[in-house]
């Protein structure tokens, strides 16, 4: 897949150059700037297991990266491995003011699981270097509970939407443990992290998924 690199941002910190005084070319369209790499060696360097600057790189929200046009899968060795044993179509869809959240699939991993989505809202107002991702809680018919996202992602996919007034994000969450075998159905909860500041602030959006 070609990336091209003249829209090149650090995918710690979302600057470019000239802010950007130099990158670290990573795969894909992954890059990392200087500033951001001696605080990587800052953190490998002290000795306290969560000092403030981790603390602070961990907090960050994700950058959020244009997708390629020919964003997809590719059939190498590698990726080919990290095939899910199941994939399951969702497609549930709700409405909630002005944004919209569409659940597509859950596949299923060896040792995780991950949820795959679309999430149609405005455009962030000016200011904004960065999109929050999605927040989930997921509980199943025998209780066991997961929340948070552990290597997920967020695309920005301007194709897939001509109206100006509406912005496309194309996610991943993915969580551990897998889902166990006694698992029939599955309550989705989801949340957009900035609505929590809206007066009155906006409930959660809430699925069930029978499997």
């Amino acid at each position: 897949m070609n990336i091209d690199r003249s829209q090149a941002r650090c995918s710690f910190c979302g600057k470019r150059p000239p802010e950007a005084k130099r990158m670290v070319a990573g795969p894909g369209a992954a890059y990392i700037c200087e500033s951001c790499l001696q605080l990587c060696n800052d953190i490998l360097t002290d000795p306290t297991p969560f000092s403030a600057k981790a603390l602070e790189l961990a907090a960050r929200p994700p950058v959020v990266i244009s997708a390629p046009q020919e964003y997809g899968r590719q059939d190498t060795p590698e990726s080919l491995a990290r095939e899910p044993l199941r994939s399951i179509t969702i497609e549930l869809e709700q409405k909630q003011h002005d944004m919209t959240l569409m659940l597509q699939q859950l596949q299923l991993f060896q040792k995780h699981f991950e949820l795959h989505y679309i999430w149609i809202r405005p455009p962030l107002r000016t200011g904004f270097a960065f999109i929050p991702r999605i927040i989930f809680l997921l509980e199943d018919n025998t209780g066991v509970q997961w929340a948070g996202d552990r290597g997920g992602v967020l695309l920005t996919r301007p194709e897939l939407t001509s109206d100006p007034y509406q912005a496309v994000y194309q996610g991943s969450a993915r969580f551990s443990p897998p889902l166990s075998a006694d698992t029939r159905v599955l309550t989705i909860r989801a949340a957009d992290p900035l609505c929590q500041f809206e007066n009155p602030s906006i409930q959660p959006w809430q699925f069930q998924v029978t499997l």
